[in-house]
């Protein structure tokens, strides 16, 4: 029998709080040298460690605990499919970290037992204590507890601040004068901003009006004139209420076409009356809630280069790890959503040197500053969708980030290793190797934030 199916078994003790026991992970076999073989358990921790950190998850009460509908982010083990390659990265660079569950309705306790740690990975989806069988305000009593563990000095990655304001998609209109950003980018918050300016953003150029909630393409709309001339000049001409409109929604690049005023009134109150019918499988509504609860939308310029594709940088802090490009299938516009074809290149792929130089040298260092988040760390692990744009020199290209995401990003290398009846043993040689190289890189910056966040 292989190394990997002897590493079956998990053993909880001490440590870490499941389901409100004090539990943790322990390995049961012996730590493997590079590269290496697919391991259930954590590693042994450092004796002296550098610090002390905590992964930070969570299992939704009701449904399956390893699957659908709520937990379907975890493996056969209850955990998070890419909680123990995170937590064997920070032991590899030299601190200690233990895996912890949280339990919404002991939250006296979980803060109690969290005082201890140097820093925290949060790998909560925003919402997730919101579902079914959490106590009523669990998430806002989760987010203000890693609120006070940021103040007093220990990193927490992502903290809610930054995962609101980063992943808010008024955050384009905030680094607008960017390397990475378009000045021509506004954000709506009531209907009257809404109406007013995107009458007069459409009658100049095609747009992008995107919402605010969503993070696979619904409520992203690619918006074209119908029967109509743009004007020469920003400004210099209005749309009316009758003018048409061609429209591309990007979850699954479906087309419709309406007039001004549906659009706006489907964007504002959702299908049916004045805003007619629509074929779009999301109920519209995007201010609903007010600023507040991210009812917003933001209007940019449509960049035509963006059937080309995305240019997706996967960071580790400040530092890029990989870059995905990602083409549209064919006939397809947008490379928004799961409908793409990825291609993947080193951080030094000659191709993107202008943009890694652009992004690490000039505008991460600038980033937290631009979204008043002077006093939060930059998240952990996270991205940036960037679209392709001509430069001003001919024959050029420059990227404009169309999105960023640090909300619970992803080890993709270990997504085989996911659902009620996987873990690691699942994952390809490869493809491990691949996440635990990421892993170690992730355990590194958090060291390295852990000394530089102490106030």
């Amino acid at each position: 029998m292989s190394d990997r199916k002897n590493a079956l078994a998990v053993d909880f003790v001490g440590g870490a709080l499941i389901g409100g026991a004090v539990t943790a992970l322990t390995m049961l076999m012996a730590p493997k040298k590079k590269p290496f073989t697919p391991q259930v358990e954590l590693l042994p921790q450092p004796k002296n460690p550098k610090c002390k950190l905590v992964h930070v998850g969570f299992t939704s009460p009701e449904g399956d605990p390893c699957g659908a509908p709520y937990n379907t982010d975890k493996n056969k083990h209850g955990v998070r499919y890419d909680a123990v390659g995170i937590a064997n990265g920070c032991i590899e660079a030299g601190a200690s970290c233990v895996l912890f569950q949280y339990d919404a309705k002991k939250p006296e306790e979980a803060q109690k037992y969290l005082d201890q740690f140097d820093g925290f990975i949060v790998r909560v989806n925003p919402g997730q204590l919101s579902n079914p069988g959490c106590p009523a305000g669990a998430q806002e009593v989760f987010d203000n507890m890693m609120r006070e563990f940021v103040k007093t000095g220990k990193p927490v990655w992502s903290s809610p601040d930054v995962q609101i304001q980063m992943g808010a998609k008024d955050a384009l209109v905030k680094i607008n004068n960017m390397n990475c950003g378009l000045p021509d980018t506004f954000a709506y918050y009531e209907e009257k901003e809404l109406v007013e300016g995107f009458k007069k953003t459409a009658a100049f150029q095609p747009r992008v009006i995107k919402q605010n909630r969503g993070s696979a393409g619904e409520g992203i709309w690619l918006c074209w004139l119908q029967d109509k001339e743009y004007c020469k000049k920003f400004g210099d001409a209005v749309l009316q209420d009758s003018d048409k409109l061609k429209l591309m929604e990007m979850n699954d690049n479906h087309v419709e076409y309406h007039t001004v005023k549906e659009f706006l009134e489907f964007c504002v109150n959702g299908p049916g009356g004045k805003a007619g019918k629509w074929n779009s499988a999301f109920p519209g509504k995007y201010l609903e809630g007010g600023k507040e609860a991210g009812g917003q939308l933001v209007d940019q310029r449509l960049l035509p280069r963006i059937t080309e594709g995305e240019v997706r940088m996967l960071m580790v802090k400040d530092t890029l790890f990989q870059i995905i490009h990602k083409k549209p299938v064919e006939g397809g516009l947008s490379a928004v959503g799961g409908i793409n074809i990825p291609t993947f290149y080193a951080p030094n792929a000659p191709e993107y040197k202008d943009l890694r130089k652009k992004f690490e040298g000039h505008d991460i260092p600038q980033l937290l500053k631009a979204m008043n988040l002077d006093d939060q760390p930059l998240p952990l692990l996270w991205t940036g969708d960037f679209i392709p744009a001509d430069g001003e020199k001919p024959g050029s290209t420059v990227y404009i980030v169309g999105e960023f995401n640090c909300s619970c990003v992803g080890i993709t290398f270990f997504g085989k290793g996911c659902g009620p009846d996987k873990d690691y043993n699942d994952v390809a040689d490869d493809a491990f190797a691949e996440g635990m190289a990421l892993c170690e890189l992730i355990g590194k910056k958090a060291v390295e934030g852990v000394k530089e966040f102490k106030k």
